[in-house]
């Protein structure tokens, strides 16, 4: 299976809740894709403006080609994610959450890349807390054996990405 292939196969899946774009370049590199999703729930009573409670939930979804990717091309590409991903969080006091996500298809991921990947965490909290906090989600799809890896916060999209290769 080719890089464009899996991609194909992953993006009708975020079709219906994300806004995709496509050919997206941020800085020196060039995403095939980027999604971003908005959610806000609110409680209020009788009328709008009686508004009890509301929070907002997002995620900025970063999709990124390698053939082998080095240690140092990975950590520039997470970089550049985590920066791009932190620029669009507008915290705020009903902020809840933000993901920064980002998923990397490779052809083949060498050890040191994995170990990085795995051990890779980044959590920002905006005020305490009181205007949210932020996650930073990384997977990544090894085309040569089929496997998928991911740090802790990715493990979520980890049934996903796996389910494309059954």
């Amino acid at each position: 299976m080719t890089k464009e292939t899996f991609l194909q196969k992953l993006l009708p899946s975020y079709e219906s809740c994300f806004d995709i774009q496509y050919n997206v370049c941020h800085g020196s590199i060039e995403y095939p894709a980027t999604a971003q999703f908005h959610s806000r729930s609110e409680k209020y009573i009788l009328v709008r403006s009686a508004k009890i409670w509301a929070t907002e939930m997002n995620e900025y979804a970063y999709f990124a080609f390698a053939d082998v990717p080095t240690l140092d091309s990975f950590q520039s590409l997470k970089k550049d994610v985590l920066q791009s991903g932190l620029a669009q969080i507008k915290p705020h006091s009903e902020h809840m959450y933000s993901y920064v996500s980002l998923i990397l298809v490779a052809d083949l991921l060498p050890q040191e890349v994995i170990k990085e990947i795995k051990k890779t965490k980044y959590h920002k909290t905006f005020l305490f807390s009181f205007h949210g906090w932020m996650y930073l989600r990384i997977a990544a799809v090894d085309l040569s054996n089929g496997k998928v890896y991911s740090n802790q916060r990715g493990k979520e999209l980890l049934p996903l990405l796996q389910n494309i290769f059954s």
